[in-house]
Formats: structure tokens, sequence, C-alpha cells
């Protein structure tokens, strides 16, 4: 309802002329002029009394709101300063920690390759030395073996005789029956 009542004020209208009805109302309005009662002076000097100190008191309001939110946005300001101050010391403590992380890593690395080449050296000198001793093993396998075999045919031969001569007892007494 406002926006057609801004509507019809805005439309342009013909300009005012004075018309016979007008004059009428004009001295109607003359006639009846409206009298105030002799308290309206103190009435509207009250009424704006009340409304210069609802005034200022608003005005005070929105003085100490404004200070208020100066205050807060320099204390908003002064801790974001100290966040940001924070986080780049943060930031240089984390980027520290991990130049020495990667450091310790690296000599980690170097120390894991130095051992594992030990490991290996290790390992393949244990490799050549098991290697020479199996051979010597074998060597002595093969020599033993060999002494054992030419033991057993001197035992062969040393008891060839005795049990030659037990066997020609044993057929002399059982075929012949006589000792």
């Amino acid at each position: 309802m406002s926006e057609e009542s801004e509507k019809q004020v805005r439309e342009p209208r013909a300009p005012y002329t004075a018309t016979a009805e007008t004059a009428i109302e004009e001295r109607l309005l003359e006639r009846l002029q409206v009298q105030f009662p002799p308290y309206f002076d103190r009435f509207l000097e009250e009424r704006d009394r009340r409304l210069s100190s609802e005034l200022e008191r608003l005005e005070a309001a929105i003085e100490h709101n404004g200070a208020e939110i100066a205050r807060l946005l320099k204390e908003m300001n002064r801790r974001f300063a100290e966040a940001k101050e924070d986080l780049e010391s943060l930031r240089v403590e984390m980027d520290r920690r991990f130049a020495e992380t990667k450091e310790s890593l690296e000599s980690l690395r170097v120390e894991m390759d130095r051992r594992s080449a030990e490991a290996k050296e290790s390992l393949e000198s244990l490799r050549v030395e098991m290697d020479r001793r199996f051979a010597e093993a074998k060597e002595e396998r093969d020599l033993l073996r060999a002494e054992m075999r030419s033991q057993f045919r001197w035992i062969i031969g040393l008891l060839f005789p005795l049990v030659a001569g037990m066997l020609a007892i044993i057929v002399r007494i059982f075929l012949v029956g006589t000792f």
C-alpha cells in the first residue's frame, strides 16, 4: 500500500490552479481556523525535550558502541597479529625440525648403507671361509676313506691266514673227523 501511495505522490500532476471550489475551501478554512489550547506549546516543548533527550541517549549509545567496536576491532587485529606471529614461528620451527629430520634420515641412510656393505663383505668372507672349510672337510673325508680302505686291506691281509687256518681246522674236523 505504501508503494501505491508513493506512486501516487510521484506521478506528475497538472500545475496547481485556483478554481472556484478551491477558493471556497480556503475561505471555509479561514473561518474555521483551528485554535490550539494554551498548554499545546508546553506539550510541544515537552515533546521536543523528550525527543532531544532520547536523541542524546541514542547518540551516547551509538558513541559508546562505536568506541566498543573500535576497541574490539583493535583487540581482534592484535590477536590476529599474535596468531600470525605464532603461526609463522610454528612454520619456522616445523621447517627446522623437517630439516633436522631430513639430515638424520640421510645420516641413517648412509649408516645403513655402510652397515649393509659391511654385512655383505662379512657374508662374502663367511661364504669363502665355508667353501674353504668344505673343501678341507672333503679332502679329509677322502683321506680318511683312503686310510680306512688301506687299514681294511691291511686287517684283511692279517686276518686272511688266520681265517684260512680256522677254515682248514673246521674242514678237517668235520670232513676228516680227527684232529
